[in-house]
């Protein structure tokens, strides 16, 4: 193989690699959480503009707000089960990143 081909074929191989890592990375973290939907911040006008889940346990997620996340804000006092990615906040709060959820009865 000439030398040429072996640079080509390396530099495939890392593009390769560093494309793979992210998309492994991601589906380790994605859990399932079932809990009861909170309101934890209104506006002026009483509106639910934040939400977290607290789970059986007792721990506390904070929802992040995007286009499904949004969805949870009409949700308050209502139990589900979420499958989302959790990352932990410099101050200590777990932050849901929610990929999909479902109301669920107790």
């Amino acid at each position: 193989m000439s030398f040429g081909k072996r640079i080509s074929l390396g530099i495939l191989l890392v593009v390769l690699l560093i494309w793979a890592l992210p998309a492994s990375a991601y589906d380790e973290n994605v859990v399932e959480i079932k809990g009861t939907v909170f309101a934890v911040d209104n506006d002026a006008n009483g509106n639910v503009i934040a939400v977290s889940i607290l789970d059986a346990g007792g721990e506390e997620y904070f929802v992040v707000r995007d286009e499904i996340g949004d969805q949870l804000l009409k949700l308050v006092d209502k139990n589900v089960k979420v499958t989302c990615v959790i990352n932990v906040g410099a101050d200590g709060k777990k932050n849901m990143k929610v990929k999909k959820f479902e109301l669920f009865a107790t």
